[in-house]
């Protein structure tokens, strides 16, 4: 993880650099961020495809020593299909204290430093690319002038976060995503029901069926209703941890070479 954390850090292109914040505490919160709430609010937790920019949050920047925070996450926003998140008081602190280092990055921007991306090796990220990736995409085909398409900065965290994404379009729900979570959810009368997930509690389940374009819901009592999902990104999930700098850097420097 230390390693992502590392190749993470390049997308940003940030490093707090004042002696109020624990780097250590931030590095940790940042590894929170990237595995718990990257899919909806980025890996920089300034936005993705379905959750707002957490430095901007208002409960964030009253939050003193995650003591609000960690309230907040204990309960979640059901109403607008953010679960409940678990952490332990060491985790919440971390993530109070990366979150507050951003958001003095973003007040202080003189200390921003934009570090070169496209220091890999192009032939190393080919192979590497034949030997992981084309077993589900090809440079001529979904990702045909993909360095065209974006800068190294955006590549590297599309690379990183596939799943929508800003710069995509007007912000849309998750389970509207064309790579959203798959749930299939089977009633005691064996009626099977398909859709996009929306949301999942130990309480009910919500999906979104694409054929009839309606949300539907479910209340769970223990493994009634059957629920069964398929995350599509979950090879891209898997990788997170696999990364070497080595590796994204010579991907990166690949894929911005496909005009």
């Amino acid at each position: 993880m230390k390693k992502l954390l590392v190749v993470v850090a390049l997308v940003v292109g940030v490093q707090a650099q004042d002696s109020q914040f624990d780097q250590a505490s931030v590095d940790r919160g940042k590894e929170v961020i990237v595995n718990q709430c990257g899919f909806c609010h980025g890996s920089n937790a300034r936005g993705g495809s379905s959750g707002p920019d957490l430095t901007r949050s208002e409960l964030v920047q009253s939050d003193e020593g995650g003591k609000e925070l960690g309230a907040f996450l204990r309960n979640g926003r059901p109403d607008k299909g953010m679960p409940a998140i678990e952490l332990t008081v060491q985790q919440t602190k971390d993530v109070a204290e990366f979150l507050h280092s951003a958001i003095f990055l973003n007040a202080n921007r003189r200390f921003y430093k934009v570090l070169d991306i496209l220091v890999g090796d192009p032939k190393a990220g080919e192979t590497y690319f034949a030997g992981k990736c084309s077993s589900c995409h090809s440079v001529t085909r979904d990702l045909k002038g993909i360095g065209a398409k974006y800068d190294p900065v955006a590549l590297q965290s599309r690379i990183m976060m596939p799943r929508g994404g800003r710069g995509d379009g007007p912000p849309r729900p998750a389970y509207m995503d064309r790579n959203a979570i798959k749930v299939t959810v089977t009633l005691p009368s064996k009626q099977a029901v398909a859709g996009m997930l929306v949301r999942l509690t130990d309480f009910d389940v919500t999906l979104y069926d694409p054929e009839t374009k309606q949300i539907r819901s479910w209340p769970r009592s223990g493994d009634t209703p059957k629920i069964d999902i398929v995350d599509p990104m979950q090879a891209h999930i898997d990788m997170w941890t696999k990364w070497t700098d080595a590796d994204m850097h010579n991907m990166t420097a690949y894929l911005a070479s496909v005009k």
